[in-house]
């Protein structure tokens, strides 16, 4: 069995999976630059590769310390909402040339490549369930939020044209994931950022009516499926092979940012600000349809928003 490639697998989702790959018994390597989490994240026994993903000397590093990867998990991206306006061009760059780099390993090693995408790459998704693929993007000139959405879009486009070429790659969009490890911070994430805020004894910021709604889905979970999406072959209902196919990993329970806050509030005794400034081009609906990879991976988030915060809460104040 070849050694599984994690790019970005420091950060939030990247870690969770190396560890249940290594419990799993893989030979895992980690490539990341440790700009958006801390290098010390890595396991002990988990090879690391400090480096950008757009660098193909990066890629040949891993290559020189353990061979030719059989699996390629490719996380590496700049997230965190507001610096997709903020830091578009660089949010441009690292999506498109990593995913370069991640297609010419893909095909130089004869590996496997899950490539993460999300559901930013429907854009504004005038359909509130995601029923379909189709995306909607707004002009540039109100806003550059979608320059990670768009670059995510692209990178499908990228994906797809490698499977015409005989390439095995499947495309992997997590969903509003949430739980320990999550970035908070003014570049986080909306659920890390409001338990950090209630860590620190702050109020929870609600931007705009918190009617925007999100399908959180928990970490655990996400990382299931992902583990799946590499491991599998084919379809477990005799669709064929998964080469090509794109899944949303995204739980079925549609929640708004008031009751979010609401949540957070009753679990931690933080107050709650509503009216908050937003960030430009926030959907205001986002629950991506589940069908196929109920269907076709046999995956489905099983654990409750209650049971996630409550476990995430437990975590962030065990580590204070």
């Amino acid at each position: 069995m070849r050694p599984v490639l994690v790019t970005g697998g420091t950060g939030f989702l990247g870690s969770h999976l190396v560890d249940v790959l290594v419990k799993k018994g893989h030979d895992v390597v980690v490539m990341d630059d440790g700009s958006r989490s801390s290098l010390e994240r890595c396991p002990p026994g988990v090879r690391l590769i400090e480096g950008d993903v757009r660098s193909g000397d990066a890629w040949l590093a891993v290559e020189g310390a353990v061979g030719p990867c059989g699996l390629i998990h490719h996380f590496g991206a700049i997230n965190g909402t507001a610096r997709f306006d903020r830091e578009a061009i660089d949010v441009i760059d690292v999506a498109i040339n990593g995913a370069l780099q991640a297609i010419d390993a893909a095909r130089r090693w004869g590996a496997r490549l899950v490539m993460a995408s999300s559901p930013e790459a429907y854009g504004e998704a005038l359909d509130r369930n995601h029923g379909d693929e189709r995306s909607t993007f707004t002009p540039p000139q109100e806003h550059l939020r979608h320059s990670y959405g768009a670059s995510k879009y692209l990178v499908e486009v990228l994906a797809q044209a490698a499977v015409k070429q005989g390439l095995d790659v499947r495309i992997a969009r997590p969903c509003n994931a949430y739980g320990p490890r999550a970035s908070g911070g003014q570049n986080g994430q909306v659920v890390a950022m409001m338990l950090e805020r209630a860590a620190a004894g702050r109020s929870l910021d609600v931007h705009g009516d918190g009617h925007q709604t999100r399908s959180f889905t928990w970490v655990g979970d996400v990382v299931d499926g992902l583990e799946r999406l590499g491991r599998m072959d084919d379809a477990i209902d005799g669709s064929g092979s998964l080469a090509g196919s794109a899944f949303n990993f995204a739980s079925s329970v549609e929640t708004s940012i008031a009751d979010l806050a609401s949540h957070i509030s009753a679990l931690t005794g933080a107050s709650v600000v509503d009216g908050q400034p937003g960030h430009p081009g926030d959907p205001r609906h986002r629950r991506p349809d589940v069908h196929d990879v109920k269907q076709r991976l046999g995956w489905q988030a099983t654990t409750s928003l209650q049971d996630g915060l409550r476990r995430t809460w437990r975590a962030l104040q065990d580590d204070r």
